[in-house]
C-alpha cells in the first residue's frame, strides 16, 4: 500500500479506498482488444521489412505493411484487401516478398494475388472459391512458387492438400508437385533450384507429436523424383525447415527431447544447437521461424527457456551459442536477417508485441514498427508477470506468470484480498509468455489479480511437459489450473471466495470442466470452448479431426472416457455461474456446443449467460464485438462477486441474468 500511494505522490494523484474490482482504470476495452494478436508473418526484402497486422477496428482486416529504410511505414494494397490464409483453418504463411513484389492470399476470395510494384493487381490462381493456398517457397530458377494448396470438395468432405506449383506469368491451373499425403507443409526450394523439401504428417499424429522431413531432386520440368525421408517419424516433431547459405538443409527436431536447431549433412543428421531449450513452437498456424541465417556460419534463434523466450546467436561451426541480453521475454514467431541483423517481433512485460532490429554483435536494438494500437498506459499503472512454480498434478512441477493487483490511485480495505482471475491458454499444446498483454492489465488495473497458468501440456518446456496431456486432457489441465489457485491461496495473496476461471477453446474446455468436476473457481468466462468430445471429434475439421484420439483415446473403443471428460453430460452437476461466449461461424466448435451448454446449465437454475455474434469465426476479429465481450466479463463477474459498479455505465445485453 504504501507503494501505491508514493506512486500516486509521484503522479499527482490521491489515493482513494475501494475494494478489489471496483477500480478506476485507464486501461480501456480498447487496448484490450488491440491485444488479440496482431503482427503476423515477417519477411525481409533488401532493406524494406514486410509484416501483417490484424486490425479489429477495421472490420478485423489483415493489412499488409511496409517500412522503407528512411523509416516511412505504410500499408500496402488497397484498404479492401485482407491478406491472410485459412488453409487448415488456422493460416497464416498469408504472403512472400521479392524485389518489391508481394504475392498475397485474399482471405475474401482465397485467391492468389501478385502486388505490382505500381499498385496494381494481378491474380495468379484461377477464382475457384474452394482452394486455397499458403505457406510460400519461390522458385526463381522457374518464375514460379510452390505452395501448399488446400482442396475442398461440393460433398463436406474433409479437403485434399497437395503441394503445388504457381505461374508467376500467368493466370493458370497450378501444377500438382506433391499429393496423396494426408498432411503438407513447409515446401522449400533450394537456392540452386534442384531440390524441394517438405513437411508432411498422418493421424492422429499433430505437427508437434510426429513429423516427417522429405526430400527430392527436381527433375528438368521442376517435377519431384527420387522423394525420400531424411528426418522424423511416430515420436519426433520436425519442423521448419530451411537452406542454408552453405547449401545444407536445416531443421528443428525435438528428438533431444526440445526442439533444437538441426542439419543434414551426407545424408546424416547432426544437431546445430544442443540446450534445454525450445526453439520451435506448436504449429498451429503456417510459417513459423525461430531462426534465421545472419551469414554463412552465424544462426540467429529465438527459444523457450521455461517459458521465458531469449534469443541467441548461434556459431554453426561448433555448435556453441551465446545469448543477447534483451529486455524482451516474448521474441520470435518469425525470426530474419537483413544485413547481418536480426530482424523478428518481440515483447516484454512493459512493451507490446513490436517489429525489432537487433545488432547480434552488442545485443542493441531498435523498434520498426508496432501495430496500431490504443494509447499507451503510464508504466506505473502496469502489473509486472512474476514466475510461479507450483506442485500440479500427479505431484509435477507446474509453472505459470502471476500478476498482482496494481494502481498507484487506489489502494484496497484493510485486511482484505483481491479476487483471483485463472487465464487458461488455448491449443491445448500452446503456451502464456509474460509480456504486456492489456487483456491481462485490464483487470489487475480494476484491483483482480491475474494468472496464467501453462499447465503440463503447454508447449516451451520440452517434449515431456508437452506429453503430459497425452491421455489426460480434461484432467491434467484442470487440476493444474485448480493447483495454481490454490497456491496463491495458500501464500495469502488472493480471496479464496473469489475464485475466476477464463479459458478459450481448449482452455474453454478446460474452464467448463472445472465447474462441472471441482467447486473450487465461484465464476466461469468460456469463449467458444469444447462442450461435447464426441461431437467434436465427429465433426470438427480435418486438422483436429483425430487430435483427441491421443489427447482422450481412440474413438469409438474409449467413447465413455469421452463422455466423461465431456462437461456437457455433467452440466447437472454445475453450480458456479458461467457466462459465455460464441461466433456463430466457428467451423472449430460449432455454436451448437456452447448453445447446449448454456441451456444445460440455464436448467440448473445456475446464472448465466451466452452471447453469440454473426460473422464471428474460432477466435473474435471484429473490435466492436471484442469490446463487449471484454464489457461484459467484467459486468458478470461484478455481478456474481459483489462489485455491481465494475461497469456502472456498462450498456451489456445479457440473456438470464438472475
Amino acid at each position: 500500500m504504501r507503494e501505491a500511494a508514493e506512486k500516486a505522490q509521484e503522479l499527482g494523484m490521491q489515493v482513494r479506498e475501494a475494494t478489489y474490482g471496483t477500480w478506476s482504470s485507464p486501461v480501456s476495452e480498447e487496448h484490450a482488444a488491440h491485444s488479440v494478436f496482431r503482427l503476423g508473418d515477417i519477411q525481409v526484402d533488401g532493406e524494406d521489412v514486410w509484416w501483417t497486422e490484424a486490425r479489429p477496428e477495421e472490420g478485423g482486416r489483415t493489412a499488409l505493411v511496409r517500412r522503407r529504410p528512411d523509416g516511412t511505414v505504410g500499408d500496402v494494397g488497397p484498404t479492401t484487401l485482407s491478406v491472410r490464409s485459412s488453409v487448415y483453418e488456422y493460416g497464416g504463411g498469408g504472403f512472400l516478398v521479392e524485389d518489391g513484389t508481394a504475392y498475397v492470399v485474399s482471405a475474401g476470395d482465397h485467391r492468389l494475388w501478385r502486388l505490382e510494384r505500381d499498385g496494381g493487381r494481378t491474380p495468379l490462381t484461377p477464382g475457384d472459391p474452394g482452394v486455397r493456398y499458403a505457406d510460400f517457397s519461390l522458385d526463381r530458377a522457374r518464375d514460379r512458387l510452390v505452395c501448399l494448396a488446400e482442396v475442398h470438395g461440393d460433398g463436406g468432405e474433409h479437403p485434399d492438400h497437395r503441394l503445388v506449383a504457381v505461374s508467376l506469368e500467368a493466370t493458370a491451373d497450378p501444377e500438382v508437385l506433391v499429393g496423396d499425403r494426408e498432411f503438407l507443409c513447409s515446401p522449400r526450394v533450394s537456392p540452386d533450384g534442384g531440390q524441394l523439401c517438405w513437411i508432411q504428417w498422418s493421424a492422429p499424429r499433430m505437427p508437434w507429436d510426429g513429423t516427417e522431413l522429405w526430400l527430392a531432386e527436381l527433375d528438368e520440368g521442376g517435377r519431384p523424383v527420387g522423394a525420400r525421408k531424411v528426418a522424423g517419424g511416430p515420436a519426433e516433431s520436425v519442423i521448419q525447415p530451411q537452406w542454408g547459405p552453405d547449401g545444407l538443409l536445416y531443421f528443428v527436431s525435438d528428438r533431444s527431447g526440445f526442439w533444437n536447431i538441426h542439419r543434414l549433412r551426407s545424408g546424416s543428421v547432426e544437431p546445430v544447437t544442443s540446450l534445454e531449450v525450445d526453439f520451435g513452437r506448436p504449429q498451429w498456424v503456417l510459417h513459423l521461424v525461430n531462426y534465421a541465417f545472419l551469414d554463412a556460419t552465424t544462426i540467429a534463434a529465438a527459444g523457450s527457456d521455461q517459458g521465458r523466450w531469449r534469443v541467441y546467436v548461434v556459431d554453426t561451426p561448433t555448435a556453441t551459442a551465446r545469448e543477447l541480453p534483451l529486455p524482451y521475454t516474448e521474441a520470435g514467431f518469425v525470426v530474419r536477417s537483413r544485413s547481418g541483423r536480426i530482424v523478428l517481433d518481440a515483447a516484454s512485460p512493459f512493451a507490446s508485441r513490436s517489429v525489432v532490429e537487433v545488432d547480434p554483435a552488442t545485443g542493441a536494438f531498435q523498434v520498426l514498427g508496432r501495430a496500431q494500437a490504443a494509447a499507451s498506459v503510464p508504466r506505473e499503472f502496469l502489473s509486472e508477470p512474476e514466475q510461479v512454480a507450483f506442485e500440479g498434478s500427479a505431484g509435477r512441477t507446474t509453472f505459470g506468470f502471476f500478476y498482482r493487483p496494481r494502481n498507484p490511485g487506489f489502494r484496497a480495505p484493510d485486511g482484505t484480498l483481491p479476487p483471483l482471475l485463472v487465464r487458461v491458454h488455448g491449443g491445448p499444446t500452446a503456451a502464456s509468455s509474460p509480456m504486456l498483454d492489456y487483456a491481462v492489465q485490464y483487470w489487475t488495473t480494476r484491483g483482480i489479480a491475474v494468472l496464467d497458468v501453462n499447465y503440463g501440456g503447454s508447449s516451451g518446456y520440452g517434449r515431456a511437459y508437452r506429453e503430459r496431456l497425452a491421455g489426460r486432457w480434461g484432467e491434467t489441465d484442470a487440476l493444474d489450473c485448480i493447483a495454481g489457485a490454490e497456491h496463491l491461496v495458500a501464500r495469502g495473496e488472493v480471496d479464496a471466495n473469489s475464485l475466476i476461471i477464463q479459458g478459450e477453446s481448449a482452455g474453454g474446455f478446460t474452464v467448463l470442466n472445472a465447474l462441472a468436476f471441482h467447486d473450487t473457481f465461484h465464476v466461469g468466462i468460456c469463449h467458444y470452448g469444447i462442450a461435447d468430445l464426441v461431437a467434436f471429434d465427429q465433426g470438427t475439421h480435418k486438422f483436429e479431426s483425430h487430435y483427441c484420439e491421443r489427447l482422450v483415446g481412440p474413438y469409438p473403443q474409449a467413447k465413455e472416457v469421452y463422455r466423461e471428460r465431456s462437461p456437457l453430460y455433467s452440466a447437472n452437476l454445475l453450480r458456479s455461474p458461467l457466462i459465455m461466449f460464441q461466433g456463430l461461424n466457428d467451423p472449430v466448435v460449432p455454436a451448437g456446443q456452447s448453445r447446449a451448454m448454456y441451456e444445460a446449465v440455464r436448467e440448473n437454475g445456475v446464472p448465466c449467460a451466452f452471447l453469440a455474434f454473426e460473422g464471428e469465426e474460432h477466435g473474435f476479429r471484429v473490435a466492436e464485438n471484442i469490446h463487449r465481450c471484454i464489457r461484459a466479463e467484467l459486468y458478470f463477474v461484478g455481478r456474481v462477486l459483489g462489485f455491481t459498479d465494475a461497469v456502472p455505465d456498462a450498456a451489456v445485453e445479457i440473456e438470464n441474468m438472475a
